[in-house]
């Protein structure tokens, strides 16, 4: 049986039951809905969701939902991708209260095998932090409004990022701002040292590495990689000394 590609959103009650859900396949199908919950929805929820109280009270239970939701993706075998760790606990909490069968399978599911797909973003990007999913969708799409919280144009945008960063080479160093220290360090000048003088200054380890390809060829990332080494360690590296600073 084939694997099939899902992505999906949540919103939840002050991070605990889930009152929303929006999901889109691989193939363009779409599914959202409310889920009904008693619980208070606190201000800054209703702030960032644009839900209110009275729009969940008037929603479907959870068990008709997420019986829907089974029946929705039961083709295939699915592959759920989310942004970020906190949706395998709300399916986890809305589990605790699950009253059907179906409702219970697909939750338990679904709070088991979701792939946060926020670390493949920070491999993607060589960051040392998860970059956020409205950063990732601005850079692209520079026109892309705002994050809503809609859990359904959440799960859209998460689509539309994976296949951006699937279809293409790794992207380093461009969001600054969610590196460590030594990664920043990076986008500064790359010297290189013969004896006890600076030959040339690269404005970035880019065009370090492809000083050494031009010369000794090999590959970028490699190259990279063996200069921030040599750097770091003191030692040789093509014949001459660096310096990132």
């Amino acid at each position: 049986m084939a694997h099939v590609k899902y992505f999906i959103d949540f919103e939840a009650c002050d991070e605990q039951t889930i009152i929303s859900v929006g999901c889109i396949c691989e193939d363009g199908r779409e599914f959202y809905s409310l889920v009904y919950n008693e619980s208070p929805i606190s201000e800054r929820i209703q702030e960032i969701t644009g839900l209110k109280q009275e729009d969940v009270l008037a929603a479907e239970p959870a068990s008709t939902v997420f019986e829907r939701f089974y029946d929705w993706c039961s083709e295939g075998i699915p592959d759920f991708y989310c942004y970020g760790s906190s949706d395998p606990d709300f399916c986890y909490n809305t589990l605790q209260n699950a009253t059907a069968f179906k409702e219970a399978a697909i939750l338990s599911y679904l709070s088991l095998n979701m792939k946060d797909y926020s670390e493949r973003a920070v491999e993607h990007f060589h960051a040392t932090q998860t970059i956020s999913l409205e950063r990732l969708g601005k850079h692209y799409d520079e026109n892309m409004a705002d994050q809503t919280h809609n859990a359904l144009d959440d799960a859209r945008l998460l689509k539309r990022v994976y296949e951006e960063i699937e279809g293409r080479p790794e992207e380093r160093y461009i969001f600054k701002d969610y590196m460590g220290e030594s990664h920043r360090r990076i986008r500064g000048q790359v010297l290189r040292i013969q004896g006890d003088e600076v030959i040339e200054a690269y404005d970035s380890i880019q065009e370090a590495a492809a000083w050494v390809q031009k010369t000794s060829g090999g590959s970028l990332s490699n190259i990279e990689e063996k200069i921030k080494r040599a750097s770091y360690e003191n030692i040789r590296y093509s014949k001459y000394k660096w310096r990132i600073i």
